[in-house]
């Protein structure tokens, strides 16, 4: 039997020595194209210093990057393979747990050792997930480097540790790997630049769109539009209910790789309107279910909100119960302005009256009135206008889409989410005020009440 030189044949090293959790891997013939492209045979080394891996959802570019450290460490003794991320979690999750998976339960399992974050061979040649710090990313000698999801290097410290994880000129055979579907327009600006080089250089193939960009030695593959869905198990059926339940722009920019603004309608108004329950009730007099508000302030152009949301355990849902708006009034100097005290004399009615387990409120703009609610014994829980905003915000779309939350009609709440605009981000969507001069602060108030409405109005069990 010929002996098999895994160090200059890519494919057969993945087939024999990368094993997934699925089984062998999936080779199929464009994979095996793309993979022989950049490490043509017989020698196997790259024909490029940097490689654009840009794939749909789905297609196996995660498994694909792990491959290449493992194939770049194992090659030459003495290896220094790097795999960057936007963190250091990311860096350690899909990439770097493909990649020890393979070793771990591969033919390589011997002659490695895994740690939490580095993988040693036996060659001398280690593999290391890389902290998130581009300064103490600057010396090395690194034959390989990965960067997974660079469509989420939107910041410059983020394009910094890029720009220091060059391959070096003494690592003639050096890869820079990039694995990423597209980005959002006017935010991932690092990637939009690679991608836009590789479209200007040589298209090598018809069917494979692969592309050179020789002056850079660049090489790419970027597959788009419902031809990426090349992998067998992202069927038409599979596919048609991804679309049914993605956001437009989110469908267009995971499943056909294509990029998009990142703003757009919050929620369609038939996603709103599929939550309202014609069996729930406001707030009543004798009302004793346990309350949350999400209050939403300002002092000049906009509207304060305040929303009341409280937890059904029948349903399993988030109901809204409550919600009320103060509009600007002009102001002695002419000026519109809105006078805070009637927010927080409501509040304090509403705590007199009601059972309110707590107020959720952006501290920018109630730092003086949420002071003078906890001197009146209220629960103020701030939630400030950061990330914090845009995971509520999220968990409330989430919740719209998936009839987690109930309302009653509310004509003002209906028209404020219905005029809502969200940006969207890599951690999530965000209510964007900014985006839009209609009016989104009951919107807003509701995503911040909702935040807490389980974990603070779900009846508490008695266990005997």
């Amino acid at each position: 039997m010929k002996k098999i030189d895994y160090t200059g044949d890519i494919v057969a090293f993945f087939r024999d020595m990368y094993p997934l959790p699925e089984g062998k891997p999936l080779i199929p013939p464009f994979l095996q194209e793309w993979l022989y492209t950049v490490f043509p045979l017989p020698a196997g080394d790259p024909a490029a210093r940097t490689v654009l891996d840009s794939r749909s959802k789905k297609q196996g570019k995660s498994a694909t990057a792990g491959l290449v450290a493992l194939y770049m460490a194992s090659r030459r003794r003495y290896s220094e393979v790097v795999i960057c991320a936007a963190d250091k979690d990311q860096a350690k999750d899909r990439v770097f747990r493909s990649l020890r998976y393979a070793v771990e339960y591969g033919p390589l399992a011997k002659s490695a050792r895994v740690y939490r974050d580095i993988i040693e061979l036996d060659n001398g040649s280690f593999i290391q997930a890389l902290p998130y710090d581009w300064k103490g990313a600057s010396g090395g000698n690194q034959n390989c480097v990965i960067f997974d999801e660079l469509h989420t290097y939107t910041f410059e410290n983020q394009r910094r540790i890029f720009d220091e994880m060059v391959i070096p000129p003494t690592q003639e055979h050096g890869v820079r790997w990039i694995a990423s579907y597209a980005g959002f327009l006017n935010e991932s600006d690092l990637l939009l630049e690679i991608w836009t080089r590789a479209l200007a250089g040589e298209r090598l193939d018809k069917e494979l769109p692969t592309y050179l960009h020789e002056e850079s030695s660049l090489l790419a593959v970027i597959d788009q539009g419902q031809d990426s869905w090349r992998m067998p198990w992202t069927t038409r059926e599979y596919m048609d209910t991804v679309q049914a339940s993605e956001r437009p722009n989110t469908f267009r920019r995971l499943w056909l790789n294509e990029w998009v603004a990142n703003e757009s309608r919050f929620v369609d108004r038939e996603a709103w309107e599929a939550c309202y329950d014609p069996e729930l009730k406001p707030l009543a007099p004798d009302d004793r279910r346990l309350l949350v508000f999400g209050a939403d302030a300002s002092t000049r152009r906009d509207l304060t909100a305040l929303v009341g949301l409280t937890w059904n355990d029948s349903t399993s849902t988030a109901d809204v119960v409550y919600c009320r708006v103060w509009k600007p009034q002009p102001g002695h100097d002419g000026k519109m302005s809105i006078n805070l005290t009637g927010l927080r004399d409501e509040l304090l009615r509403l705590d007199k009256k009601y059972i309110v387990q707590g107020v959720l409120y952006d501290p920018y703009q109630l730092h003086q009135v949420s002071q003078e609610l906890r001197d009146a014994k209220l629960r103020m829980i701030e939630h400030a206008q950061t990330n914090a905003r845009t995971e509520s915000d999220q968990f409330l779309y989430d919740a719209i889409m998936s009839h987690k939350i109930r309302h009653y009609n509310d004509h003002v709440l209906n028209e404020h989410i219905n005029n809502a605009v969200s940006i969207e981000s890599v951690r999530g969507m965000r209510l964007a005020k900014e985006r839009t001069s209609l009016k989104i602060d009951a919107a807003v108030a509701l995503s911040m009440g909702h935040s807490q409405a389980e974990l603070l109005c779900r009846p508490r069990r008695i266990m005997w």
